[in-house]
């Protein structure tokens, strides 16, 4: 029987890290339940990955308390053995050993797991089938490009079927087929109860496949929905659409806009109180004889809320 209210997978409360005088992370609080996937925002240098590597066992927190996958992080990274056993981690930069072929890398990683001896060869071909990579399984990583060292990573970080997977720009120097590949693999581990978190500054992966955001400047700055953040609070913009698109002889708006985009027969307009503006604006245009198909508000977009939330 499934569990309606399964328990979470991450529970953090209070992270924070710091490196010298900077401060890495303060104040980091998640709740992530299993199959659900987390789109990690900020930009480059907002602690992304100290908080993911904290969570995945590979870094102490200097305050703050969590448990992953059960197990409570400890102070320091010799006591998150089993945290890390439960978590996979495909990091920014793949660092495999390049002088040796792909199957053996991943044989060497398989040891490290643990995996028992017998499981290791069908593990690794299974896995090196999944992501393209049979016909160059001998080859040296080392003339590999950066999308085949990627599709490598993620193959190493599923070796030991974590629980939890931490994807740190997965889809950087991957080509469309695999980045279409990678986001129908996320889609597969959800259904098996994976929980993942996800760091990119592709705001339309995060739409795509994020069941929550977490948008990060050091601390948090918003938690919550992909959909919510996107709609927090009203726009000040207005879409029109009518035949022709061209303002009707003698029109002059009965109100102060401006004209923030013209495209054929689509104007979007920035007014004040776009609510009460709006039917203004239409009625002005029918009364002028203008056949209007589209009056709608516009709110913000993900794109900037972030940008907004960001700057």
């Amino acid at each position: 029987m499934v569990d309606p209210c399964p328990r979470p997978l991450i529970e953090a409360r209070g992270l924070c890290r710091r490196f010298g005088d900077r401060v890495a992370l303060q104040d980091f609080d998640l709740s992530l339940a299993p199959g659900s996937v987390l789109g990690l925002l900020g930009p480059n240098g907002a602690g992304k990955t100290t908080a993911m590597r904290i969570l995945a066992g590979l870094l102490a927190a200097d305050a703050g308390t969590a448990l992953v996958a059960g197990h409570e992080l400890r102070a320091s990274e010799a006591g998150n053995a089993a945290i890390r056993a439960s978590c996979g981690l495909v990091p920014e930069q793949p660092g495999f050993y390049e002088r040796l072929s792909a199957i053996d890398n991943l044989r060497f990683y398989a040891g490290l797991q643990g995996i028992d001896r017998a499981e290791i060869d069908p593990r690794v071909r299974e896995l090196l089938a999944r992501f393209g990579l049979t016909a160059r399984a001998e080859d040296r990583v080392g003339t590999y490009s950066k999308g085949m060292q990627q599709r490598l990573s993620l193959a190493r970080a599923l070796l030991h079927r974590p629980s939890i997977l931490f994807l740190d720009e997965p889809t950087a120097g991957l080509d469309p087929v695999a980045t279409a590949d990678l986001h129908a693999l996320i889609g597969e581990l959800r259904q098996q109860g994976c929980a993942m978190i996800l760091s990119t500054h592709v705001l339309e992966e995060v739409e795509a496949l994020a069941d929550q955001v977490l948008v990060l400047r050091t601390r948090p700055l918003y938690a919550g929905s992909p959909q919510a953040m996107g709609s927090a609070e009203p726009g000040n913009r207005v879409e029109l659409a009518w035949d022709g698109g061209e303002l009707p002889d003698g029109f002059a708006w009965p109100l102060t806009v401006t004209v923030k985009q013209h495209k054929g027969e689509v104007w979007q307009l920035q007014v004040e109180s776009p609510r009460q503006a709006l039917p203004q604006l239409l009625q002005a245009l029918l009364s002028a004889g203008a056949r209007v198909y589209r009056a709608e508000i516009q709110a913000p977009s993900l794109r900037e809320r972030y940008l907004e939330l960001i700057r």
